[in-house]
């Protein structure tokens, strides 16, 4: 391998600069993105020349750096009724995935209604409204939150922020962008119903987290969720899980998985994976009382085992993203400019 190559792979291998203070961890070299394609060039040392490798110059050069920078896996927590306990899975979920290690990034994206900062009794310093207003930019309301997560406040009690114009969007997609490559998961608590600020949000994450209870209400609006979400499988994301709240037991989750998964298959070819359920347990309000996470506040509970559990499902086997080229907020800037033409 010539030295050129071999400084060209190790910038191409760097992780990016992240914020201030915090250390990103160096992403796995993805090997058949450097390998030379078959039939190229070779050097004078008998491996492959970096001009056959790199034809373009520095466009490919740029391209190539562009596909190997890390990018979280992002997860969509969505419901289709609200009061289904779904910001206090998101909230515990992203400390368990934290706990195992992983760079998380919590997004309260309920815009106008949100309520992370009161499940994680914190009060932030500046929120979405702040930044879509152009008074500070995102990285300014970042938090640190506990557990090691960080964490973006929505903008509780401003509906208006959700009809966002065209240029406080891309000032706030560009600032998510920049965080998303920072860290290894972006846990996205969604508003409730499959209003717009819902729907494009779905289709461009990596994975759906659907969140019920066994209510026969709950899980029509979960069903209606995906089908508006993901009418053909190519609509939707590449992952449909499901984690069913406020159970008795576990059969009880088991079954209502069996039922949204056997229409899912049947009216819209999708696949539901059963990710988990958490039990009906009065901690789960003490909690809530006390403004603190479950899993922080009462740790050997049966919810916040369950809630362990599920992180560690999400865990085992997920791959990281594929498929899809650019960032996760990249694809959705390009979903939202289209459908604004």
């Amino acid at each position: 391998m010539t030295a050129d190559r071999t400084a060209t792979i190790a910038a191409t291998a760097a992780p990016p600069a992240g914020r201030a203070g915090r250390t990103a961890r160096a992403p796995a070299r993805d090997k058949r993105a450097v390998a030379a394609p078959r039939g190229a060039g070779a050097s004078a040392t008998g491996g492959p020349d970096a001009a056959a490798v790199y034809p373009c110059g520095d466009a490919a050069h740029e391209q190539i750096v562009r596909d190997l920078r890390p990018r979280a896996r992002v997860l969509a927590l969505a419901s289709g009724k609200g009061g289904v306990g779904k910001t206090n899975v998101a909230v515990n979920l992203a400390i368990g995935l934290s706990a195992a290690g992983r760079r998380v990034l919590l997004v309260d994206a309920d815009i106008g209604l949100a309520n992370v900062d009161l499940v994680l009794g914190q009060r932030p310093r500046g929120h979405l409204g702040h930044v879509l207003a152009g008074r500070v930019p995102l990285e300014a309301v970042v938090q640190d939150g506990p557990a090691g997560i960080h964490w973006v406040p929505g903008a509780a009690h401003l509906p208006e922020a959700a009809n966002l114009d065209g240029a406080a969007r891309q000032a706030l997609f560009d600032g998510l962008t920049a965080l998303e490559q920072e860290h290894d998961y972006l846990v996205l608590d969604l508003p409730a119903g499959i209003g717009p600020s819902v729907v494009p949000f779905v289709q461009q994450a990596d994975e759906l987290v659907l969140v019920t209870t066994p209510e026969p209400p709950a899980l029509l609006d979960a069903y209606t969720l995906l089908k508006a979400t993901a009418p053909t499988p190519q609509d939707g994301p590449e992952d449909v899980s499901l984690v069913v709240n406020m159970v008795g037991h576990r059969r009880e989750a088991l079954r209502v998985h069996e039922r949204l998964s056997a229409t899912a298959t049947r009216f819209l070819r999708r696949d539901i994976a059963f990710l988990g359920y958490v039990f009906c347990d009065g901690h789960v309000g003490r909690a809530v009382q006390k403004q603190r996470p479950i899993a922080l506040a009462y740790p050997h509970s049966q919810a916040a085992w369950c809630l362990k559990q599920i992180a560690g499902a999400l865990l085992d086997g997920r791959t990281p993203p594929k498929g899809r080229r650019g960032t996760f907020l990249e694809r959705l800037a390009n979903l939202l400019a289209g459908s604004a033409r």
